[in-house]
């Protein structure tokens, strides 16, 4: 049995000058667009998304609002405050808390967390792949496992790593 994560880095932000919190930065035009076009994209993947799961800074928010708009099917965001500006292993313990039903979960959030998350999952270790994921990346894995709280490094096999230049016409 497997499990499939689809692990997103959120699009391109405003520059942090001019905000009062790194919290309160939104998307640039593109960054907006770019969460439109990985919609489109995701919207393809079989099993569907099922379980959707962000951090609920502002950037992150209006990514992962953007690619539900397009690939949602209905299923509710879960806003995690931890995922924000998180370590690989925080990432991993919030991610095995999704329910055992879940078959394709999507998470949004922030790097290092995201790259070392990916590399963790695909590699044993965050530090034994060195992975970049700009802006708006995406990484599509399957794990092998039953159950989300089963979730170890090592037992993911990186299946897609795209950015949505790739997807440009």
């Amino acid at each position: 049995m497997t499990k499939t994560l689809t692990i997103v880095r959120h699009a391109k932000a405003e520059r942090p000058e001019g905000f009062a919190s790194d919290f309160d930065r939104p998307l640039t035009t593109r960054g907006q667009n770019d969460a439109e076009r990985i919609g489109a994209a995701l919207k393809r993947l079989i099993p569907p998304i099922d379980w959707w799961v962000s951090s609920p800074a502002l950037r992150t928010r209006q990514t992962v609002e953007g690619i539900h708009a397009v690939a949602g099917a209905g299923q509710p965001i879960q806003w995690e405050p931890a995922i924000y500006e998180a370590s690989a292993e925080t990432l991993l313990v919030a991610l095995s808390r999704i329910p055992p039903e879940a078959e394709h979960a999507l998470i949004v959030g922030h790097n290092p967390g995201m790259e070392e998350l990916v590399a963790g999952l695909a590699a044993g270790a965050p530090e034994r792949l060195n992975l970049r994921m700009p802006t708006a990346a995406v990484a599509h894995l399957q794990l092998e496992l039953f159950r989300w709280d089963q979730l170890r490094w090592g037992c993911g096999l990186l299946e897609l790593l795209f950015t949505p230049k790739l997807l440009k016409k």
